[in-house]
């Protein structure tokens, strides 16, 4: 089964509990953007996890991210480690492991409580329904 959001740099949960989250990415096609796309959406995904899909999650602040020659392609197994809590917000260790490389990121993904501009009854069951989704991938 395919979790359909044009969006969705995840293609599969691997594990996941309180202090972390492993997937596997989708198909990285070596845009620029899209390893650290994938690495924040493995970091926020945790995060909604954590929150019981309550709160909106987005990535605040790159703190530490790599620089690399040339892009990612293909799938890539990404594992986020939670270092740090506030009220508003989650540190995390991004590793990706692409080939024989080990590349990591320090993120810091924000929440915030639905309004109406994140609109929580359209937005958490559409988060829900695609964790539950790469949960059976």
């Amino acid at each position: 089964m395919m979790c359909e959001s044009r969006f969705l740099k995840i293609g599969r949960v691997s594990g996941v509990g309180d202090d972390f989250f492993s997937c596997v990415s989708a198909e990285l096609g070596g845009r620029p953007h899209e390893l650290l796309e994938a690495m924040a959406q493995c970091a926020a995904y945790h995060v909604r996890y954590l929150t019981d899909f309550k709160r909106q999650a987005f990535l605040l602040k790159v703190a530490a991210a790599p620089v690399l020659s040339g892009g990612v392609t293909g799938r890539v197994h990404l594992t986020a480690t939670l270092t740090g809590v506030s009220r508003d917000a989650r540190a995390y260790n991004v590793t990706a492991k692409w080939r024989d490389q080990e590349i990591c990121a320090s993120l810091l993904i924000g929440t915030t409580p639905y309004n109406e501009k994140f609109e929580g009854k359209r937005l958490s069951p559409y988060y829900q329904e695609i964790f539950a989704c790469l949960m059976n991938d």
